[in-house]
């Protein structure tokens, strides 16, 4: 497989996007009408007054990640993607809004709308995960299994968290966390390594590469701040096979414990590239299934990603144009841990459709 073959999940700086999505639609109905609903739901909250960080900080792990093929409990049910995401492009889209870019590849607006609840957007789980899940079989928990074995996280530390329910404005940096050797006990006291891939300076733990200089918290909801311009891959590996997922416009935001030494609830979102997404799921496809690089199947699986492209790369929408990314949320809890030590740089193995192993010339 052509991404890191040790790390389940990692996550860096991309100055390549990658994006994905999948085929179908669990719910042709359609929400209601734009101007009945107030577009600022589907939203994080707004920051507070200013409240300077008091706390010593707290580093939170990923320990359970939700793509969209179950509910916040870890259940298959119909529908689950739409509780995951923000509303990204400040509209209630559905199959006879008129202001949205133009459905790609032949699709119709029935291919890609309506949006989830009150306006997510979230075509990465209403069309990709089915479409991952054909080929990798229940992926959020496979990924969630990864995790607690120690395979992988993704760390969000919040410097400055202490116990008061709001604060603003927060700096926090983003980790990906390496193999853990094994599994993580969750009491606090993990020492997890992290990547080097997203450091600045491959010696210093502290010189993230990604960092949301203007996070918040309300009424104890960590928000990552303003729609950030950075973009970051997320390497999501299922049953030793990783999907990079390289998101921009990011939102993030999490519900914390009353502790605040956990996540309850967790949303990570934005849209993803649609072009780059197609070179990316090439590789992925050769990998688990060589066969599908002979003929039209993978040309057929890869008419369907773009074909769930349902917003603009900047995140906005654009009738004039035909849609070029797919929107994205995903779910996640998380707990305390502390970080480890600088891990080794990751190994890339694999081989996608279109190339010939280095040992065969």
């Amino acid at each position: 497989m052509m991404r890191h073959s040790r790390i389940a999940v990692a996550v860096y700086l991309a100055t390549t996007l990658l994006s994905v999505a999948g085929c179908g639609s669990d719910d042709p109905a359609a929400p209601p009408a734009e101007e009945d609903v107030d577009v600022d739901l589907g939203q994080p909250p707004a920051p507070g007054p200013e409240q300077p960080g008091d706390g010593q900080g707290v580093a939170f792990a990923i320990d359970r990640l939700f793509l969209g093929d179950t509910d916040r409990d870890g259940k298959k049910t119909a529908g689950s993607w739409k509780q995951y995401g923000f509303n990204i492009d400040g509209k209630v889209s559905s199959t006879i809004s008129e202001d949205l870019c133009r459905p790609a590849d032949g699709a119709t607006p029935s291919d890609v709308y309506p949006d989830g609840a009150d306006g997510i957007d979230n075509s990465f789980g209403s069309k990709l995960v089915p479409l991952i899940g054909s080929l990798l079989p229940d992926p959020s928990t496979k990924v969630t299994d990864a995790i607690a074995n120690g395979d992988f996280t993704v760390i969000l530390k919040v410097d400055g968290l202490g116990a008061q329910s709001s604060y603003n404005p927060l700096t926090a940096k983003l980790y990906g966390g390496a193999t853990l050797g094994t599994a993580p006990t969750w009491d606090g006291s993990d020492e997890w390594p992290v990547v080097p891939e997203l450091l600045e300076d491959a010696q210093d733990v502290e010189s993230a590469k990604i960092v949301f200089p203007k996070s918040y918290v309300v009424d104890d909801t960590w928000v990552s701040g303003p729609e950030s311009q950075v973009a970051f891959q997320l390497n999501l590996t299922i049953s030793e096979t990783t999907i990079g997922l390289t998101i921009r416009n990011v939102r993030i935001a999490m519900d914390l414990a009353p502790d605040h030494k956990s996540v309850v609830k967790g949303t990570i979102a934005g849209v993803l590239e649609t072009a780059v997404l197609v070179d990316e799921l090439r590789s992925v496809i050769g990998a688990v299934q060589p066969g599908v690089c002979e003929g039209s199947g993978l040309e057929t699986i890869l008419d369907q990603v773009r074909r769930a492209s349902d917003i603009m790369t900047d995140g906005g929408q654009d009738p004039s144009q035909d849609c070029d990314a797919i929107s994205i949320g995903i779910g996640f809890t998380a707990k305390e841990v502390q970080l480890g030590q600088i891990a080794p740089p990751a190994e890339t193995t694999g081989v996608p459709c279109g190339e010939t192993p280095a040992d065969e010339g």
